[in-house]
Protein backbone atom coordinates (compact mmCIF):
# COMPACT_ATOMS: atom_id res chain seq x y z
CA UNK A 1 0.00 0.00 0.00
CA UNK A 2 1.32 3.37 -0.83
CA UNK A 3 1.64 6.47 1.37
CA UNK A 4 -1.33 7.91 -0.24
CA UNK A 5 -3.65 5.21 0.31
CA UNK A 6 -2.62 5.03 4.11
CA UNK A 7 -3.34 9.04 4.47
CA UNK A 8 -6.64 8.66 3.02
CA UNK A 9 -7.70 5.70 5.09
CA UNK A 10 -6.41 7.66 7.82
CA UNK A 11 -8.03 10.70 6.84
CA UNK A 12 -11.19 8.34 6.69
CA UNK A 13 -10.61 6.66 9.89
CA UNK A 14 -10.46 10.49 11.73
CA UNK A 15 -13.61 11.61 9.68
CA UNK A 16 -15.32 7.98 10.97
CA UNK A 17 -14.17 9.18 14.78
CA UNK A 18 -15.19 12.63 14.55
CA UNK A 19 -18.48 11.50 13.20
CA UNK A 20 -18.49 8.66 15.90
CA UNK A 21 -17.58 11.17 18.22
CA UNK A 22 -20.48 13.75 17.23
CA UNK A 23 -23.28 10.67 16.90
CA UNK A 24 -21.96 9.87 20.78
CA UNK A 25 -22.13 13.33 21.64
CA UNK A 26 -26.27 13.31 19.86
CA UNK A 27 -26.75 10.25 21.80
CA UNK A 28 -25.77 11.82 25.13
CA UNK A 29 -27.79 14.74 24.24
CA UNK A 30 -30.54 12.61 23.45
CA UNK A 31 -30.10 10.61 26.61
CA UNK A 32 -30.36 14.07 28.79
CA UNK A 33 -33.54 14.79 26.78
CA UNK A 34 -35.60 11.18 27.07
CA UNK A 35 -34.00 11.85 30.83
CA UNK A 36 -35.83 14.95 31.06
CA UNK A 37 -39.02 13.91 29.49
CA UNK A 38 -39.21 10.65 30.99
CA UNK A 39 -39.01 13.09 34.52
CA UNK A 40 -41.26 15.46 33.37
CA UNK A 41 -44.07 11.95 32.42
CA UNK A 42 -43.50 11.07 36.04
CA UNK A 43 -44.43 14.52 37.37
CA UNK A 44 -47.27 14.78 34.75
CA UNK A 45 -48.33 11.04 35.74
CA UNK A 46 -48.16 12.30 39.64
CA UNK A 47 -50.52 15.37 38.51
CA UNK A 48 -53.33 13.42 36.55
CA UNK A 49 -53.48 11.42 39.45
CA UNK A 50 -53.59 14.00 41.85
CA UNK A 51 -56.47 15.30 39.11
CA UNK A 52 -58.37 12.29 39.58
CA UNK A 53 -58.56 12.84 43.30
CA UNK A 54 -59.43 16.05 43.05
CA UNK A 55 -61.85 15.28 39.87
CA UNK A 56 -63.54 12.70 42.58
CA UNK A 57 -63.78 14.52 45.25
CA UNK A 58 -65.60 17.27 43.31
CA UNK A 59 -67.97 14.92 41.53
CA UNK A 60 -68.95 14.04 45.28
CA UNK A 61 -69.12 17.67 46.25
CA UNK A 62 -71.27 18.54 43.11
CA UNK A 63 -73.74 15.39 43.75
CA UNK A 64 -73.86 17.04 47.77
CA UNK A 65 -74.74 20.04 46.19
CA UNK A 66 -77.81 18.50 43.87
CA UNK A 67 -78.78 17.12 47.33
CA UNK A 68 -78.87 20.50 49.39
CA UNK A 69 -80.52 21.74 46.09
CA UNK A 70 -83.39 19.86 45.77
CA UNK A 71 -83.56 19.95 49.94
CA UNK A 72 -84.08 23.86 49.23
CA UNK A 73 -86.52 23.70 46.01
CA UNK A 74 -88.73 21.62 48.26
CA UNK A 75 -88.02 24.23 51.63
CA UNK A 76 -88.91 26.95 49.01
CA UNK A 77 -92.49 25.40 47.97
CA UNK A 78 -93.07 24.25 51.64
CA UNK A 79 -92.46 28.31 52.15
CA UNK A 80 -94.54 29.37 49.43
CA UNK A 81 -97.30 26.96 50.58
CA UNK A 82 -96.70 28.57 53.98
CA UNK A 83 -96.93 32.33 52.72
CA UNK A 84 -100.06 32.12 50.74
CA UNK A 85 -101.37 30.32 54.03
CA UNK A 86 -100.51 33.62 55.90
CA UNK A 87 -101.91 36.21 53.03
CA UNK A 88 -105.21 34.46 53.31
CA UNK A 89 -105.09 34.38 57.49
CA UNK A 90 -104.17 37.66 57.41
CA UNK A 91 -107.13 38.32 54.79
CA UNK A 92 -109.36 36.62 56.88
CA UNK A 93 -107.67 38.96 59.93
CA UNK A 94 -108.54 42.00 58.44
CA UNK A 95 -112.03 40.60 57.48
CA UNK A 96 -112.46 39.77 61.52
CA UNK A 97 -111.13 42.77 62.21
CA UNK A 98 -113.46 45.09 60.11
CA UNK A 99 -116.53 43.59 61.55
CA UNK A 100 -115.43 43.76 65.28
CA UNK A 101 -114.65 47.59 64.58
CA UNK A 102 -118.14 47.73 62.63
CA UNK A 103 -119.72 45.56 66.02
CA UNK A 104 -117.59 48.62 68.28
CA UNK A 105 -119.14 51.25 66.31
CA UNK A 106 -122.28 49.95 66.60
CA UNK A 107 -121.63 49.41 70.60
CA UNK A 108 -120.41 52.84 71.04
CA UNK A 109 -123.53 53.73 69.21
CA UNK A 110 -126.00 51.88 71.41
CA UNK A 111 -124.37 53.31 74.26
CA UNK A 112 -124.52 56.91 73.40
CA UNK A 113 -128.23 56.31 72.77
CA UNK A 114 -128.17 54.56 76.61
CA UNK A 115 -126.14 57.53 77.71
CA UNK A 116 -128.85 59.92 76.36
CA UNK A 117 -132.14 58.50 76.95
CA UNK A 118 -130.59 57.97 80.85
CA UNK A 119 -129.57 62.12 80.54
CA UNK A 120 -133.32 62.33 79.52
CA UNK A 121 -134.87 60.24 81.95
CA UNK A 122 -132.85 62.06 84.74
CA UNK A 123 -133.88 65.44 83.46
CA UNK A 124 -137.79 64.20 83.11
CA UNK A 125 -137.22 63.05 86.84
CA UNK A 126 -135.80 65.63 87.91
CA UNK A 127 -138.28 67.91 86.27
CA UNK A 128 -141.17 65.93 87.35
CA UNK A 129 -139.80 65.51 90.67
CA UNK A 130 -139.65 69.38 91.22
CA UNK A 131 -143.21 69.73 89.96
CA UNK A 132 -144.48 67.30 92.42
CA UNK A 133 -143.13 69.54 95.26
Amino acid sequence: MSVDKLDLLLEGMNELRQVTRAILDRQDENDAKLDALTMEVHVLKGDVAQLKVDVAELKEDVAQLKVDVAELKEDVAQLKIDVTELKEGVAQLKIDFAELKDGQNRHERVLETLALRALEWNAYRLDHSRRSV
